[in-house]
C-alpha cells in the first residue's frame, strides 16, 4: 500500500515512518526536503519517498496526494489545517487518518464515504490512546459503575502543540468543570484540588482541574457508566498560570502569537531540571466476578510527539481490518493489540494495573 505521510519528518511523522517503514511503500512530505532526505538516509535507509509539500497551496496538496492509497496527517496546527489535507486525500482517492482532527473535523467532512472508504479521526496519545486504554481495564470489570480518567503531561510544548491546546479551548474538544451522569454532560460537584496525590503521579502532588472531553463523553456512553469523571492534571505552577491568564482574554485573541509564546516558555519553565513524561490514568468501579471490585491502571511514557507518532502507524498496521466510513481511532482500533505494539515500539513506557485482589501489568 502506498502512504503518504503529511508532516511526514516532523516529531510525529518521524515516528510514524519510523514503524511503518517496510510494511508500506512511504511517501514523506514536508516544507524542507533536505531535512527530510536525511532523515530518510539516517534512519529509514533511504527506504522511503520524499518530497517538498506545502499544505497550504492546493496544487501541492493534490500532487501529493495523488497515487496514495492512504494519507496520514502529522501536521497542524490540526484546528486551522482542519479539512484541507482530509478533502485533498479524499478527492485523490485515498483512505484518509489523522492523529488530531477531532470533532470539528468530523463535523465538516462529507457525511457518506464512496464505498470501501476509511476515514480516522483523534489517532494520537490525547484524544486517541486516552480513549483505548480505559476500556481494556473496563473489559475485566461485567458491569462499569463509576469511572474517572486523568491526563497529565511534562515536557516543553512545541509552537504547533501550544497553538493547538489554544485553539481546542474554543472548538469544541472539551468543557471545564463538567463531568458525566446518567448518560449526558451535567455540571461538576468536584472543585479543583490543588494537592491532589496518586500513588501512580511521577513527583508527588499536582493540580487537578476536571475537564470532560467529547472522547470522554463517547467513552463513557459505550460503557454505558452512570456516573463519570475527567480530569486535567496540572506538575508544576507556570503553565497552569499562563493559562489562567490567556483563558482572561477574548476568546479571539487567546491563539495569538504572544500568548503561544507564552505557553511555550511556561511549558518549559514547569520542565526545568526535570525529567519529561506522559501519563493516562484510569480508576474504575464495578462488579468483577459477581463482587463490587475497585481498580485503576496507568501508562506512562516520555515524549508525547512519539507516542502519538506511534498509536497513528499502530492504526495505520491495522487499517484491512478497520470498519468502512468516518470513525474516531478509540471506537474502532483493537486496544490490546495497541498496547502491545505501543510497549513494542516504546520500550520504556510503563503500563500498570491495580485491582484489591493484586497488582501487574495489563
Amino acid at each position: 500500500m502506498n502512504v503518504g505521510i503529511v508532516g511526514g519528518y516532523g516529531h510525529v511523522g518521524r515516528q510514524v515512518a519510523r514503524v511503518l517503514v517496510g510494511h508500506y511503500r512511504l511517501l514523506l512530505g514536508g516544507r524542507d526536503p533536505g531535512q527530510g532526505q536525511r532523515f530518510n538516509h539516517r534512519e529509514l535507509n533511504g527506504r522511503a519517498e520524499v518530497r517538498e509539500l506545502d499544505l497550504w497551496d492546493a496544487r501541492s496538496l493534490a500532487a501529493f496526494c495523488s497515487g496514495c492509497e492512504l494519507v496520514i496527517n502529522c501536521a497542524g496546527p490540526s484546528y486551522k489545517v482542519l479539512d484541507r489535507v482530509a478533502l485533498a486525500a479524499l478527492a485523490s482517492g485515498a483512505d484518509y487518518l489523522d492523529v488530531g482532527g477531532d470533532d470539528p473535523l468530523h463535523h465538516v467532512l462529507p457525511a457518506q464515504l464512496p464505498p470501501g472508504r476509511r476515514v480516522v479521526l483523534s489517532a494520537g496519545m490525547l484524544p486517541g490512546l486516552s480513549g483505548l486504554f480505559p476500556k481494556v481495564l473496563a473489559a475485566s470489570f461485567e458491569r462499569v459503575d463509576t469511572v474517572r480518567c486523568y491526563s497529565v503531561g511534562l515536557g516543553r510544548l512545541s509552537t504547533t502543540a501550544a497553538e493547538d491546546f489554544l485553539l481546542s479551548l474554543g472548538n469544541g474538544y472539551g468543557q471545564a468543570s463538567m463531568g458525566w451522569a446518567e448518560g449526558r454532560a451535567v455540571k461538576s460537584a468536584v472543585p479543583a484540588d490543588e494537592h491532589f496525590e496518586r500513588p501512580w503521579l511521577v513527583g508527588g502532588a499536582v493540580t487537578a482541574y476536571p475537564y470532560l472531553t467529547t472522547e470522554q463523553q463517547r467513552l463513557f456512553t459505550a460503557l454505558r457508566v452512570p456516573q463519570a469523571e475527567g480530569y486535567n492534571l496540572f506538575d508544576g505552577g507556570h503553565l497552569r498560570a499562563a493559562l489562567g491568564r490567556i483563558q482572561g482574554s477574548p476568546p479571539a485573541l487567546r491563539h495569538s502569537a504572544e500568548n503561544v509564546a507564552s505557553l511555550v516558555q511556561a511549558s518549559a519553565l514547569d520542565l526545568a531540571g526535570r525529567t519529561p513524561y506522559q501519563l493516562l490514568a484510569v480508576e474504575m468501579e464495578g462488579l468483577q466476578h459477581g463482587e463490587p471490585q475497585q481498580a485503576s491502571a496507568w501508562l506512562r511514557a516520555g515524549d508525547g510527539s512519539a507516542l502519538t507518532g506511534t498509536v497513528a502507524a499502530i492504526c495505520a498496521l491495522q487499517w484491512a481490518r478497520l470498519p468502512e466510513g468516518t470513525h474516531y481511532a478509540a471506537q474502532v482500533m483493537d486496544a490490546d493489540d495497541c498496547l502491545r505494539q505501543v510497549l513494542r515500539w516504546l520500550p520504556h513506557t510503563r503500563i500498570h494495573v491495580t485491582t484489591e485482589l493484586e497488582e501487574g501489568v495489563l
